[in-house]
């Protein structure tokens, strides 16, 4: 017999413990290719890599490699501790540890090369669906089947070293005397979790600190910049764990000490608890870890994608704007104008003129209080020495100090207006002053054309068309349309929103997977323990409400802490989002609830028929 028939017969002899470590491969492994399909499509190769856009391409492909990485490692390592026994078999009747690292070796490489060509197959036949549904979510005119053949290469390249590396390294760590030890015993015994409620207190402060320290104290923020955000992260972490073990093990000791505890099966579910502490806080940390992202990612990129519109209206409130310039050719403002007029003739248009005049040097706007009241819709009065000042870039607040100011410089401020008058950033502020002095102010005059259209969001190709036929000239014209940037955001908001719904899946996926492996690893220690229980009387029934109580925990308990800690964040974060964020995440958690308990009643059934089996 050789070596190799040694590995396949060993694969197919153990099939059911190889074909869940096989699936979580290839999931992953799809998710991966379906990113690879969307990032070298040819509709996205005109993309700036530059780009905001380009660099969150590039930066997701990055993190669902690296998380899939991980994640493989998690499942081997997972798939190794169930094979420990059968390891140990092969010690005892003589095998070296090169030969079990090698058999290992070639198991994991074999069961990594059909995990990948599965998952292309797989993923080719998944594509064609998977272009439509992001077509739709990234409202594309086109976006169609084609050959990824950069996404295969990728995707074989990557994986296939990804494996290679990780069977090399993870075989390290096969322990010949706990592989036998463990095939001797046939049970394993868990250390119990130790009290530490210092270094629990010690560390919520630390990471309520650094909370503190962004939210109010910048500088500080500023100063340790990347540092500050690795130790806040790593707080964070070391928080979450020591809450979820600590609190494990104080519950179970208060449950224990209560009269619930004698009554009916809850004895036998704290017991069962009790001697799974650790590997429970384990388990629990890691969902919770794994939600968090989930819920974290999905409500901000879902809130994004709703506040396009009011973003666009913010930065530029028309939707086309053209200023000219003081020294702009005449008989090419006209014929802008001229175009304008025509085009804009089939489509329902407000028209205003207006103009303003310019501290160049400084970059201050003076607006008569006339044109302000015809761009407002409203009668505001002036005192003939009081002016407004007016905010000239978007979450930039007015300049109101006129002190050095050559014509208003003793003028009252009568009020602030916050959101700004024209397009973003054009000027740094604008003051609104009565008629009669604008008209003796001597600075250079920019004549301004605003036109807005009924349902602007409508006429995305009409703002195209525009401003690619009279784009801004510095020196000549400034032409912009909230029309043309709410589409350009809407798209890279498409794609930012299903790159995070990618992930989001992964994630998700991986909490269940990483729940299932657990179950697995567990599952024949389990059967023989309620095997001997049964012997003394344990029926069914208490024995699926045992199961019930003790899944329960583990799927929704960590639910509610990732729930719990996305509240706390939106909370913190209540003065910078909008009503939609908050809308959108309780609408989100509601469907992942949903999901949990969907996903709960079917692990239920079937771990409880497997255990039963």
């Amino acid at each position: 017999m050789s070596f190799n028939h040694i590995v396949i017969q060993n694969i197919l002899r153990d099939k059911w413990t190889y074909v869940s470590y096989f699936l979580s491969s290839m999931f992953s492994i799809i998710i991966f290719f379906l990113f690879s399909v969307i990032v070298f499509h040819p509709n996205l190769k005109s993309l700036d890599p530059d780009s905001t856009l380009g660099i969150s391409l590039m930066l997701a492909s990055m993190l669902v490699y690296l998380f899939s990485f991980i994640y493989i490692i998690y499942s081997i390592r997972a798939f190794l501790r169930k094979k420990t026994k059968t390891l140990g078999i092969f010690m005892i009747t003589g095998a070296s540890m090169k030969q079990i690292r090698k058999l290992v070796f070639r198991e994991n490489l074999l069961i990594g090369i059909i995990a990948i060509l599965t998952a292309i197959v797989l993923g080719l036949v998944i594509t064609p669906l998977f272009l439509m549904g992001a077509k739709v979510v990234l409202k594309a005119d086109t976006f169609g089947m084609y050959m990824p053949l950069q996404a295969m290469g990728l995707t074989i390249g990557l994986f296939l070293i990804l494996f290679v590396v990780i069977s090399t390294v993870v075989t390290r760590f096969i322990n010949k005397e706990a592989s036998i030890q463990l095939l001797k015993s046939d049970t394993v015994i868990e250390k119990p979790i130790k009290p530490h409620y210092v270094l629990l207190v010690l560390s919520i402060m630390m990471t309520v600190t650094l909370a503190y320290l962004l939210k109010i104290e910048h500088s500080i923020v500023d100063t340790l910049s990347v540092l500050y955000y690795l130790l806040f992260f790593i707080s964070i972490l070391s928080t979450i764990y020591l809450v979820i073990a600590q609190g494990f093990r104080l519950f179970l000791k208060i449950y224990e000490k209560s009269p619930a505890y004698l009554q009916k099966t809850n004895m036998l579910l704290a017991s069962n608890l009790n001697a799974k502490m650790k590997s429970h806080a384990n388990m629990l940390f890691l969902i919770t870890i794994l939600l968090s992202g989930v819920f974290l990612c999905t409500s901000i990129l879902f809130s994004s994608y709703y506040n396009v519109k009011k973003a666009s209206e913010e930065n530029y409130p028309y939707s086309f704007q053209y200023i000219a310039d003081p020294k702009a050719d005449y008989n090419m403002v006209k014929a802008d104008l001229d175009y304008l007029e025509k085009t804009l003739s089939t489509v329902q248009a407000h028209k205003y003129y207006i103009e303003f005049k310019s501290n160049e040097d400084q970059r201050i706007g003076y607006m008569a209080l006339s044109d302000y009241n015809l761009l407002q819709q409203q009668e505001t009065d002036l005192g003939k020495d009081e002016f407004i000042a007016v905010a000239g870039s978007r979450d930039v607040a007015p300049i109101i100090n006129t002190a050095n100011d050559l014509y208003i410089n003793s003028f009252k401020l009568a009020r602030t207006q916050e959101q700004n008058l024209l397009s973003t950033g054009f000027q740094q502020s604008y003051f609104i002053i009565p008629d009669d002095i604008y008209d003796a102010i001597d600075y250079p005059v920019y004549k301004t054309y605003i036109y807005e259209l009924d349902d602007w969001t409508a006429h995305t190709v009409l703002a195209n068309t525009i401003t690619s036929d009279i784009p801004s000239l510095p020196g000549e014209r400034y032409v912009t349309s909230k029309i043309d940037l709410y589409d350009t955001e809407m798209f890279v908001k498409s794609v930012m929103f299903f790159i995070g719904s990618m992930l989001s899946l992964i994630f998700l996926s991986a909490a269940m997977s990483i729940l299932y492996f657990y179950l697995q690893t567990t599952l024949q220690q389990e059967k023989e323990k309620y095997i001997g229980i049964r012997k003394l009387g344990l029926s069914k029934k208490e024995l699926a409400t045992v199961i019930a109580k003790e899944l329960a925990i583990l799927i929704f308990v960590p639910f509610s802490i990732a729930i719990t800690l996305l509240l706390i964040t939106l909370l913190s974060m209540r003065t910078m989002v909008s009503t939609a964020f908050l809308q959108v995440s309780m609408a989100s958690s509601f469907c992942f609830f949903v999901l949990f308990l969907i996903s709960y009643l079917l692990i239920r059934k079937s771990y409880f028929k497997r255990l039963v089996s």
